[in-house]
């Protein structure tokens, strides 16, 4: 064997052996598919109805119990590798290894037949009554199902009877109700807890809010600085070059001094000179006019 196929969902504990066992899951009967390759698992009515009560939201019908029994009897026909969800469970990894290469692994007899719950008991006796069929077909499946060693739940009508008796059903109809209740008390902590992260998410976004606002503020705040560190970076640069300016202009101004006062020295020198040549040459005309004249005295004392 290796698939396996069950209309309703089996435990995970159970899927998970499969899985390891080496069996794939089906989703479908699959014409493709040998029928000696395929593993059908079935549950007993009182289960069946006890997991619809768990997965669907709205109440069960009792066409729905006898449909899904009607079905797993047409698998049946097709199908002749039948085993029930509980003693499948029952085995370990090997033994279902073993049982897909089809040897026939066995189970303690001290293994009882799964217990019962009055409410639902009394519930699936109700439904039986109503579509005695749902029995029947459960009863054949026992038999043609491996048992592996253990015996077939043939007192299954009895065993619900008995599990249903009045003071069980009251018993198990009060724990209902206590699991209710407690239900009912966690919801309500549950709503409160919600209404609390809703205002610690309420109070965070405006903290949140508030945090963005700052930011923008420090933003702008950041972007005025930088604006006014531009302007004194331009302003201390323009500052630094008028003041190279004015140093190269006084250096300028100190050589034009230099080279004027150097000009003029010249200049100096040349009318000292000058005055020099004419002063001499006054002094030449001077000694001339007074020659010339000593001159004439002594011409004329001659005479």
């Amino acid at each position: 064997m290796q698939y396996w196929y069950s209309i309703s969902n089996i435990s995970a504990s159970l899927q998970d052996k499969l899985a390891k066992a080496g069996l794939k899951p089906l989703s479908s009967a699959n014409p493709d598919i040998e029928p000696q390759n395929v593993l059908l698992i079935y549950s007993a009515p009182n289960q069946v109805l006890e997991q619809k009560r768990l997965e669907e939201s709205t109440a069960t019908k009792c066409d729905e119990i006898h449909v899904h029994y009607e079905e797993l009897s047409l698998l049946s026909l097709k199908y002749k590798n039948i085993s029930s969800s509980w003693r499948l469970d029952l085995l370990d990894i090997t033994s279902i290894r073993r049982l897909c290469n089809g040897e026939d692994p066995q189970l303690d007899k001290s293994n009882n037949f799964p217990s019962l719950k009055p409410l639902s008991s009394l519930l699936t006796l109700a439904i039986a009554k109503k579509e005695p069929r749902i029995i029947d077909i459960y009863l054949n499946l026992e038999l043609k199902s491996c048992l592996f060693g253990l015996e077939a739940d043939s007192n299954y009508i009895q065993r619900l009877i008995q599990s249903s008796l009045t003071d069980l059903v009251l018993m198990d109809w009060w724990e209902v109700n206590l699991d209710r209740e407690a239900s009912f008390e966690e919801v309500r902590n549950s709503v409160n807890q919600l209404a609390q992260i809703q205002n610690d998410y309420e109070s965070l976004m405006k903290d949140n809010e508030r945090l963005k606002n700052l930011l923008r503020k420090q933003k702008s705040k950041n972007a005025l600085l930088l604006d006014e560190i531009k302007e004194l970076r331009k302003s201390s640069t323009n500052q630094s070059l008028s003041n190279k300016l004015d140093i190269e202009e006084h250096n300028l101004g100190w050589d034009n001094d230099e080279r004027t006062s150097q000009e003029s020295g010249i200049d100096v020198r040349q009318s000292s000179r000058q005055l020099e040549t004419k002063n001499s040459d006054k002094k030449r005309q001077f000694y001339i006019m007074v020659l010339q004249k000593l001159l004439r005295l002594v011409s004329r004392k001659a005479q």
